[in-house]
């Protein structure tokens, strides 16, 4: 009974607080503009009882870090409310580091001319939008630049211009076969750094790695990548001046700066519905305000009705209805901070119809960044109207929110060291899974893909080899995923099985496929081959008969042999007596070592070459110099034409001829007594097949 009476304290007494503010409204400033009457807000440490009682402060704080385990939380409170809650007999303690660090002011850093100011590795609105939509205007066949819908202020007259959003779709639009469709959210609430920079760096390493990177290259080729980098704009801005902004910039109901409704509260799917109704917020002032209705906000809108054009709707209409295995569709909103990957439902602890699914390919994520994987109920605290919970309850995608690093704005070198790479990896598994990803989780990854030669002659065999492991899952002390006996590993040449390849299986290389890690390998045979590159799609099974996602590598089928020839061109004049030395240029364009034979087959004055070359790689190339003398019998205006005959060892049928005309132009140089310095004369090179 005390518990329940001090809760109800405290939110009764909290909730006046903030409905206080409304009633001293000032005018909505410019996002350049000082902020009037400014306040210092404080980053504390508080104690909770239970779950109930965390949930009552997470409807009224702003809470950062949620510790179950010593049953405490990090929240950002003004002084009004460290007041109160010290007269509520809370015990609250400041943490001077983090208070001085969210009040520091925002400064470039020497040198610096891009980026937040202090923060260089983030780019602003302005810098994120031109990165984005740069990538589409230079690489028009993989990526488009999609207008989506408009932010707050742009949509309300008489205020800041506001911004559109934008959303980059990356797919290789000349392939038409089933994609599957992975939706990436970042920067929803505002003052979280990380997430822009993670799905825009992400977005830059799919387009740059297409065609170079074989994986990336076929995640582009059987998917569709939407990235939303920004989406809240106009908050941003505040954000990026560093204010401890989170909303978007609506003022209705509250003064600056404290207006804007949360957008990961007014979402329409079970929009203030949670139980309990402590998951969001009717008062306009509270930072998790849902809004005067569900999604009431532009950005809502733009996100909501975005995902009606991606994902088809595959679940049925009961809270309980589950979406059938071979759901297509991967969501993912990036927030900060906590390092958690978190499954839906958000709104209730109860599980979700596909737990288990969302749970197994959370945990392959978690893999990567080492996170820990929960529902909100049991790591941090439960949240309605999410853009998650939208887009699993109206779709039955697979949907999770990853809290990314350890503050919100986070230093560029813990982001650059301990959040990009883990979570890049993260996004790339979730483009791989996205066309089944409840089924594709539950199989192996296949790994480090291996070929005894990147390029082979046609006819030419080479080996291929792979890993299947199917113990790639990390939860962070949430859980276990069972493991299973590898079964099976297969390839396909250029498609990969869903969309039409051929399998051919791999063979264990320890002689039996027994344990839950195993090394498999094939011998390719490449005769009857076109001359090309090829792309090998290869996936592993366990015992349970789940196929994982494919991984894939380039192979390169060329000529068995062959070459060509260049020589540089040297100037005139051409002198009496002098010897000249030519460099000849052959390159082994064959897909195999070769040795080439050189042989003099016309010159009338001496000419010197060597006989044959050394081996020469596939691809390589070699220089051979060639010496003619002139005679010093000869006058100005004699010629000679030099042949030289260039010819493969392991293909008698390729060979290149080089045919070198001298026409002498100069007396011989005399000066000091005798012929001084060697004579440069020009041998115009023609090359012939024979």
């Amino acid at each position: 009974m005390k518990k329940l009476i001090w809760a109800i304290l405290l939110i009764s007494i909290l909730s006046l607080f903030i409905s206080g503010q409304a009633d001293a409204q000032s005018p909505v400033p410019s996002p350049q503009s000082p902020i009037p009457n400014p306040q210092s807000p404080l980053v504390v440490r508080i104690d909770f009882m239970d779950r109930d009682h965390l949930a009552i402060l997470a409807g009224v704080l702003d809470i950062w870090e949620v510790n179950h385990a010593e049953g405490y939380i990090i929240a950002m409170i003004t002084p009004e409310q460290w007041s109160w809650l010290k007269l509520l007999g809370y015990p609250v303690v400041v943490d001077e580091i983090r208070t001085a660090e969210l009040n520091r002011p925002r400064q470039r850093d020497a040198g610096q001319t891009a980026g937040i100011p202090g923060y260089a590795c983030y780019r602003t609105v302005e810098e994120t939008y031109s990165s984005l939509a740069t990538l589409a205007t230079d690489h028009p066949n993989i990526a488009q630049w999609k207008d989506i819908g408009n932010s707050y202020d742009k949509t309300t007259p008489g205020g800041p211009s506001g911004y559109d959003i934008h959303a980059l779709v990356l797919t290789n639009k000349t392939t038409t076969v089933d994609k599957g469709k992975f939706v990436l959210l970042a920067a929803v609430h505002a003052r979280e750094y990380t997430t822009a920079e993670l799905a825009t760096r992400f977005a830059e390493k799919l387009v740059n790695g297409y065609g170079v990177d074989p994986d990336l290259t076929w995640l582009l080729d059987y998917n569709e990548i939407h990235i939303i980098a920004q989406g809240n704009p106009d908050g941003r801005k505040w954000a990026e001046q560093g204010y401890s902004w989170r909303k978007n910039t609506n003022p209705a109901g509250c003064g600056f700066p404290n207006y804007g409704v949360d957008l990961n509260r007014n979402g329409s799917f079970l929009w203030g519905g949670c139980p309990g109704g402590n998951c969001s917020s009717s008062n306009a002032c509270s930072l998790l305000y849902r809004g005067t209705a569900p999604a009431s906000e532009p950005e809502t809108q733009a996100v909501q009705n975005y995902l009606h054009t991606v994902f088809a709707d595959q679940r049925g209409p009961g809270i309980n209805d589950a979406a059938p295995l071979n759901t297509n569709g991967v969501f993912i909103s990036l927030h900060s901070y906590g390092n958690l990957v978190i499954y839906s439902w958000d709104f209730t602890g109860t599980d979700a119809p596909n737990m288990q699914e969302l749970r197994r390919l959370g945990r392959k994520f978690g893999y990567f960044n080492r996170y820990s994987v929960c529902n909100t109920s049991n790591c941090l605290y439960a949240v309605d109207g999410s853009h998650t919970d939208y887009a699993y309850g109206t779709f039955g995608v697979a949907t999770y929110t990853f809290e990314l690093g350890t503050s919100f704005f986070q230093s560029c070198s813990f982001f650059e060291s301990n959040i990009l790479q883990s979570n890049l990896n993260a996004l790339i598994y979730a483009a791989k899974a996205a066309r089944r990803p409840y089924r594709m989780a539950a199989g192996p990854d296949t790994l480090d893909l291996n070929l005894s030669a990147s390029s082979v002659a046609a006819g030419a065999a080479v080996t291929l080899t792979a890993r299947a492991d199917d113990t790639r899952y990390f939860s962070n002390g949430y859980g276990s995923e069972p493991t299973h006996t590898i079964a099976a590993v297969r390839y396909t040449v250029n498609q990969p099985t869903w969309a039409g390849g051929t399998p051919t299986a791999l063979i264990p290389s320890d002689g039996a496929f027994n344990s839950s890690a195993e090394n498999a390998h094939i011998l390719l045979d490449t005769a009857g081959w076109a001359l090309g590159q090829y792309i090998l799609f290869v996936e592993s099974q366990d015992a349970a008969g789940n196929w994982g996602a494919p991984s894939a590598i380039f192979l390169r089928v060329t000529a068995a042999y062959g070459l060509s020839i260049a020589q540089e061109t040297p100037g005139d004049p051409f002198r009496i007596g002098q010897t000249v030395t030519h460099t000849l240029t052959i390159t082994n364009t064959g897909g195999v070592p070769d040795q080439f034979v050189l042989s003099v087959e016309q010159s009338a004055w001496p000419i010197s070459v060597a006989d044959f070359t050394p081996v020469v790689d596939a691809g390589a190339t070699i220089q051979i110099p060639v010496a003619v003398q002139i005679p010093t019998t000869v006058t100005v205006g004699a010629a000679d034409v030099a042949i030289v005959r260039i010819q493969s060892m392991g293909d008698s049928a390729q060979v290149r001829i080089a045919t070198l005309p001298l026409v002498v132009t100069a007396e011989p140089d005399i000066t000091n007594g005798g012929l001084s310095g060697e004579t440069i004369f020009y041998f115009p090179l023609i090359h012939k097949n024979e």
